[in-house]
């Protein structure tokens, strides 16, 4: 039965509120800017906060309502709740048929607007041990429910999609993997310093638990007992989680050891060309997108051989047992042993595979999943 009113996609640009993005922030940026910017036939309202990097050119994009939300003023409660409560009411009221979440959240009362939402992980369920008490009792009874009642759910690999399936009892026929897309980063000034004669091993965003970065740290040790001038670089931001960490204050004044930082975009492209391995030996993913910038920058990646980096991978990575501190210092030394020839064809097989993962084809899926939707008839009910 065909909608009573036009398709209007309303767009949660709650991701805005981190002024110093990382993983699902970035990649919900992303794809929204690619939704916004490729060919659709359909107006879009989104909103977002203009301070987010990029955020603020939406204003002039053809067919886009833009709408300041400062979310980045905003404790993370305060968004939580804005976004149950005051969105749907607001998509709503402006003439949204639907709205698109891409961060695993959503609202649980609707008002009548259908919602697809992005699920990036489960992981909130199967590890409860690396989120907060309250955090978790909020997933548990806000957003698990909402996902279930969610008119779509789609997910960023054949992993989650089998996770969310067999976890959350979502239909086949409402649920669909829609990979991530992936922008090449610029690059500009490295922060490491290769005017020396170290050997680099890159780790990026591994502050979390489940990162595993206290056995990539015990690893490095083993190796630098066997080339004393490997170095381990750190890029990112220590996160809340790091403070669960306490053995890692000792560990990072390790010889060798050196905390980056948060890197701009460039910082991170010139830290990715110049390092001589990538390793990302994280206990769960749901996507892994350090694997494919790593890949697209030339950098040979040692990463796990656990949840969705195999299949995100794509053969191009040495893959390691992530329980293992002497299986990942195996896999760094298979890695940085290999001859100039061996080294380059990693290199090439990453870029091959880096290139197969696009943005704008990532847009045109969900413009056909809002279109779908909108073939039927929206649901009248506040439920």
């Amino acid at each position: 039965m065909a909608s009573s009113r036009p398709l209007l996609v309303g767009l949660n640009g709650r991701f805005s509120g981190t002024l110093k993005p990382t993983g699902t922030q970035i990649t919900s940026f992303h794809l929204f800017d690619a939704i916004l910017r490729g060919e659709r036939d359909f107006p879009v309202v989104i909103f977002a906060d203009e301070k987010f990097p990029g955020v603020a050119a939406w204003r002039t994009l053809p067919r886009t309502k833009f709408v300041d939300v400062p979310f980045s003023r905003w404790r993370r409660s305060v968004a939580q709740a804005w976004e149950q409560i005051v969105l749907p009411v607001r998509a709503r009221a402006a003439g949204c048929t639907m709205l698109h979440h891409p961060m695993t959240t959503c609202p649980r009362w609707r008002h009548g607007v259908r919602q697809v939402v992005t699920v990036h992980d489960l992981n909130f369920l199967h590890h409860p041990e690396w989120i907060s008490r309250a955090f978790r009792a909020w997933l548990s009874t806000v957003v698990v429910p909402a996902i279930r009642r969610a008119d779509h759910v789609a997910v960023i690999s054949d992993y989650v999609l089998a996770d969310v399936h067999r976890t959350l009892g979502i239909a086949a026929e409402k649920s669909s993997r829609i990979y991530n897309g992936l922008t090449p980063l610029p690059v500009g000034k490295s922060s490491t310093d290769r005017a020396t004669a170290a050997r680099v091993i890159l780790g990026i965003n591994l502050w979390q638990p489940h990162k595993n970065l206290p056995r990539l740290i015990a690893a490095f040790t083993r190796l630098r007992g066997e080339l004393p001038a490997l170095e381990l670089h750190l890029a990112g931001r220590p996160q809340a989680n790091y403070r669960a960490q306490p053995e890692l204050a000792e560990l990072l004044t390790r010889p060798g050891v050196r905390v980056l930082g948060y890197l701009s975009e460039a910082e991170l492209g010139a830290a990715y060309a110049c390092a001589d391995v990538v390793c990302y030996p994280s206990l769960e993913e749901g996507f892994g997108l350090p694997v494919l910038e790593a890949m697209a920058a030339g950098a040979p990646v040692v990463t796990s051989d656990a949840s969705c980096l195999p299949e995100i991978a794509g053969g191009a990575a040495v893959l390691v047992d992530p329980l293992s501190e002497e299986s990942i210092a195996a896999g760094i030394r298979q890695a940085l042993g290999e001859n100039a020839d061996q080294r380059a064809s990693r290199i090439a097989s990453g870029r091959r595979v880096a290139a197969k993962f696009s943005w704008n084809e990532a847009a045109k899926q969900y413009a056909e999943i809002y279109r779908k939707l909108a073939g039927d008839t929206p649901r009248q009910t506040s439920a």
